[in-house]
């Protein structure tokens, strides 16, 4: 059973919640909610790109095996829910391209207990993937827009600040590299939480989603 009364069991939750980014309805539900975190530099907030226009929201899912089981570098497809089947998997559970002005990159990642921060080297590994299953991943994210959605269930010990990029020793990324990445993350990147409730998932919604 996936849902009683409407209500879908707690170890469903995250990825229900993957699957429901593709329907118009849960997404609407979702940019209501979406509020930025004060970041450290103080720059102006921008509303999620969702919020302010979520009929761009992805209209379909892919996959992404391990990058050495890709037989081809994909081209970005834009509007499609990109879903790592990869132990793992470094940074977010998710993410997917949108044509706005910037373009932009979404990220989702499910968190519990009030979330965690990142790393550089873990930012770095993000981008690595990103250059082995997207052509042309260096010329498309020039002037990319980076927007990361950290979903939680209501229930959960909310998050209630930014998520820092810390820079840690690592023999696999130079200092000046760890800086140059924490300084971007902590410029460009948008972070944008929200709570949703297992009530807001419908019995159709769960159904729909398996089918």
């Amino acid at each position: 059973m996936l849902a009683s009364k409407d209500n879908i069991l707690p170890i469903f939750f995250g990825w229900l919640a993957l699957k429901l980014c593709t329907e118009s309805a849960f997404v609407k539900t979702m940019g209501t909610k979406l509020t930025e975190f004060e970041p450290p530099t103080g720059r102006q907030a921008k509303p999620c790109v969702l919020k302010l226009a979520p009929e761009l929201h992805p209209k379909g899912d892919e996959g992404l095996l391990p990058s050495e089981y890709e037989k081809t570098i994909r081209k970005i497809k834009y509007g499609v829910l990109y879903k790592p089947a990869v132990a793992k998997f470094p940074l977010v559970d998710a993410f997917f391209f949108l044509v706005s002005n910037p373009m932009t990159l979404v990220a989702l990642r499910m968190t519990t207990a009030g979330g965690q921060h990142t790393t550089a080297s873990t930012a770095r590994q993000f981008t690595e993937c990103l250059v082995a299953y997207c052509n042309g991943w260096e010329e498309s994210s020039q002037d990319m827009s980076w927007e990361i959605i950290y979903v939680q269930q209501a229930d959960s010990t909310p998050m209630n600040d930014w998520r820092r990029c810390d820079v840690v020793n690592s023999d696999n990324v130079s200092d000046a590299e760890h800086y140059e990445i924490a300084a971007f993350w902590r410029e460009k990147v948008r972070q944008y939480p929200v709570l949703i409730s297992s009530g807001e998932f419908s019995m159709d919604e769960a159904l729909r989603s398996v089918q």
